[in-house]
């Protein structure tokens, strides 16, 4: 899969605490309370026939006004380029419906903070959409954790209380 293909997938990124595993069920119902304030996440993906390596690191602020702001590090490692650091914010709305988590993200900024010089190559303001909707359905949240997992990704995505 060449690095354009891929690229997209990132998008999903942006709205990390949107995803997680699909075999893992909710047990205990949905607190919404516990949903507000500060979250880190961390996530790694491999693509094996492009040998790229994505990891993330983000944090998001969830307001009782169901609006939300992020921002993080994504570090792109792809055999040939040198590693590339990226940073990232957003601001976003979100819904809660049951243990069903909806977010529409808005002015996504992407920033080579690595290698500026190669933003021709590899200029993600150009290849991501400014806007992304993404929902999930939250499998655990409590006060100290939350895991959710994405509509459209299927990796497992944990965020702890920042």
């Amino acid at each position: 899969m060449n690095l354009v293909k891929t690229l997209p997938a990132l998008l999903l990124f942006y709205a990390i605490p949107s995803m997680a595993e699909t075999s893992v069920t909710n047990v205990t119902p949905i607190n919404p309370s516990n949903l507000y304030g500060s979250w880190f996440c961390q996530h790694k993906i491999e693509e094996p026939n492009s040998k790229m390596v994505v990891d993330v690191n983000y944090r998001i602020q969830y307001n009782q006004d169901n609006t939300s702001q992020g921002y993080g590090i994504l570090l792109f490692t792809l055999s040939g380029m040198p590693k590339l650091k990226y940073s990232i914010t957003d601001s976003s709305t979100w819904q809660l419906k049951e243990d069903v988590l909806s977010m529409n993200s808005q002015n996504i900024d992407f920033k080579n903070v690595s290698h500026p010089e190669l933003e021709s190559i590899l200029n993600l303001k150009k290849i991501l959409p400014a806007t992304v909707n993404e929902s999930g359905k939250i499998v655990n949240l409590s006060k100290n954790e939350l895991t959710v997992k994405s509509d459209a990704y299927s990796e497992l995505i944990q965020c702890v209380r920042a």
